[in-house]
């Protein structure tokens, strides 16, 4: 009961602050391309969000251009912090935690187009199995996988996708699902040999089980 109070406290605290699609009125002129998005209610400046997000301040005013450059029209309302264009060219490289506990370095997708970006952690914290069998809480807060899943997913193209949206939490599930979170809101399973399924794209790693997520930290110190 304690665990599901805490639970629900922090999903109401975190849930609406960021995602998908926004939930405040916005710019039509926003970046068209826009993938994340902030809710401004006030309680942050313009400029705290551009750092937390590492964006810089021609980026912020490029996706959003009523915004300015100095922050000096931040309104309450929606904003684009990640853009398709960002994921596509900051992508960076990260080590993958296998099934026999080694460690592979796969190569994403990467290009120096854009240095603002600081590179994402080369080796998340594993946290273990989840127990995520209860839609309604579910452990992690955002589904970033499509319906039907992943057919190409890797536990460093989750991570990576986190990292980019300002997550400290990722998570794969049934070997085809990345979610990414501020907090992680449920128990480890009994039996963490049952994550057990293979990523739909690197065989080699686990991405979950059956209603088990696999999750991982960023450090809090970027290497």
């Amino acid at each position: 009961m304690k665990n599901s109070l805490v639970f629900l406290i922090a999903l109401l605290a975190h849930r609406g602050r960021c995602g998908p699609k926004p939930l405040l009125q916005w710019d039509p002129e926003t970046a068209k391309d826009c993938v994340e998005w902030y809710d401004n209610a006030g309680d942050e400046s313009c400029e705290y969000v551009r750092d937390y997000f590492t964006i810089t301040p021609e980026q912020f005013f490029e996706w959003n251009p009523s915004v300015g450059l100095d922050c000096g029209r931040w309104e309450y309302q929606s904003y684009c912090i990640v853009t398709q264009r960002r994921l596509e060219t900051e992508s960076p490289k990260h080590t993958l935690i296998t099934a026999t506990s080694t460690s592979k370095n796969i190569p994403d997708k990467t290009s120096s187009t854009s240095p603002a970006l600081l590179p994402s952690p080369t080796s998340w914290n594993a946290r273990g199995c989840y127990d995520d069998n209860n839609s309604a809480l579910p452990v992690l807060e955002y589904k970033l996988s499509p319906d039907g899943g992943d057919t190409d997913l890797t536990i460093s193209k989750c991570e990576d996708s986190c990292y980019l949206r300002g997550f400290k939490f990722a998570g794969v599930r049934e070997g085809n699902q990345c979610w990414c979170s501020t907090f992680v809101g449920g128990e480890w399973t009994k039996n963490q040999a049952d994550c057990n399924i293979p990523c739909s794209g690197y065989s080699n790693t686990i991405c979950g089980g059956k209603q088990l997520l696999n999750v991982s930290l960023r450090p809090s110190r970027m290497t």
